[in-house]
């Protein structure tokens, strides 16, 4: 049956961004380094402001060069929310936040 809960605007938006993100490192990505990686999880901020995405390195288990990972996710955020705004329309993109494997560090 149907929950009474409300399903809140901010989960709705952040289940979108969650599948086009992944999309685009699936498709539209060109850069190697990030051609393995898997989106888990998005979590949006009430206000949407701020999207932490969580990522997971599913096909490459053994992660020697973090620093590398980390220069490319930071050098594909304007593509990626370039992007996400031509897919999602929203009247500011949040901001994205980078996270591997659901740690507490932003990369």
């Amino acid at each position: 049956m149907f929950s009474s809960k409300p399903y809140k605007r901010a989960q709705r938006v952040s289940d979108n961004i969650r599948r086009e993100i992944a999309n685009i490192f699936s498709f539209e990505i060109s850069d190697p380094r990030l051609k393995g990686l898997t989106v888990t999880e998005v979590k949006l901020s009430d206000d949407l402001s701020s999207a932490r995405i969580f990522l997971s390195n599913y096909l490459n288990q053994a992660l020697e060069d973090k620093d590398s990972l980390s220069k490319a996710l930071e050098n594909s955020k304007p593509f990626v929310k370039k992007k996400l705004g031509q897919n999602i329309k929203l009247k500011k993109m949040p901001e994205l936040l980078f996270f591997i494997d659901q740690q507490d560090s932003p990369v």
